[in-house]
């Protein structure tokens, strides 16, 4: 064996499990209300969406973008909400190849809870580097994330703006 005990992300599984989750009836929509049961990592919002770092991120920056609506389904947006998602992406995408310089992204929505465990849909968007760890990831069965959430969120809301606003909005 490579490692003498194994790398853990701790809390991540009694996460999982349901066990240390926060009781709230929706996760996301206590996220977007700034419930205080919850751990709010929120870097923007608007009338139709928000914007927020994951809490058990897979690399620096890992956001989800969310429609402010209590949605399950991805048929059920509107057509604003889903231009709206979609250029909260294009804009998370240039704020990301200004900070970060990412080789790339993951895009990806989560609905209803196959493969998902909070039933509200969202927006995974996971920025990926030429530098990840992926011997650890594998060996290890986990993640290691070289930068903090609040670091990230800090770093995230002081030029959030210059992508994301009404301008950046009603240019598509």
């Amino acid at each position: 064996m490579v490692f003498n005990n194994w790398l853990q992300a701790i809390g991540k599984l009694d996460y999982a499990q349901g066990k240390s989750r926060p009781q709230v009836e929706c996760i996301l929509c206590a996220v977007k209300e700034e419930d205080e049961k919850v751990t709010s990592i929120k870097i923007y919002e608007d009338e139709l969406i928000f914007i927020c770092l994951n809490i058990y991120p897979y690399n620096p920056g890992h956001s989800m973008v969310v429609p402010n609506r209590h949605l399950t389904r991805f048929v059920d947006l509107t057509k604003k909400e889903v231009v709206r998602i979609f250029r909260a992406i294009q804009g998370l995408q240039l704020l990301f190849d200004d900070l970060y310089s990412p080789k790339g992204y993951n895009i990806g929505f989560n609905e209803g809870l196959a493969g998902a465990s909070i039933p509200h849909l969202h927006c995974h968007f996971v920025p990926r580097y030429g530098s990840e760890l992926g011997y650890i990831d594998i060996v290890g069965k986990t993640r290691i994330v070289i930068e903090g959430l609040e670091s990230v969120k800090h770093k995230l809301k002081a030029a959030i703006g210059k992508y994301l606003n009404k301008q950046f909005f009603e240019s598509f």
